[in-house]
């Protein structure tokens, strides 16, 4: 099959959901991070490549989130790291553990407590001045 032949054959292309969920999602005034994401969901499945959404995102919060300041992917991270806590916490309350278990788990709760103070230091710093990557609604 020619190049014209599946132009004419695929209306709109073969990626026209994307399309108009990026058209749709910019004309809403979605969050630029948000788009970027729904986009790299849409690779992953449609190169069957697992994990490489959850990769992205990760990427975006450390290089935008932490390291640029973009006060919501700061927060996400924020709200993951406290639910990690909740998790562990949780696992030390009602597990059976192993003194050595419970020694490691202790340790990883003091690493969580103080990566939520850093983060939210950032945050408050950012916040007091003003920063962000948002695009200025006009």
């Amino acid at each position: 099959m020619s190049e014209t032949e599946r132009e004419i054959s695929t209306p709109h292309g073969e990626d026209q959901t994307l399309k108009m969920d990026l058209l749709a999602m910019i004309h809403s005034a979605e969050n630029p991070f948000d788009i970027i994401y729904h986009i790299a969901n849409y690779l992953e499945k449609k190169s069957n490549e697992a994990g490489y959404a959850q990769i992205v995102l990760q990427n975006m919060r450390t290089i935008y989130g932490v390291v640029l300041g973009e006060q919501k992917l700061l927060t996400d991270e924020i709200k993951d790291v406290e639910t990690r806590l909740a998790r562990i916490k949780n696992v030390l309350e009602t597990a059976d553990l192993t003194e050595e278990e419970a020694s490691r788990a202790n340790f990883a709760v003091a690493l969580h407590q103080k990566n939520i103070k850093r983060l939210n230091t950032r945050l408050l710093e950012l916040q007091a001045n003003n920063e962000s990557l948002y695009f200025v609604k006009k």
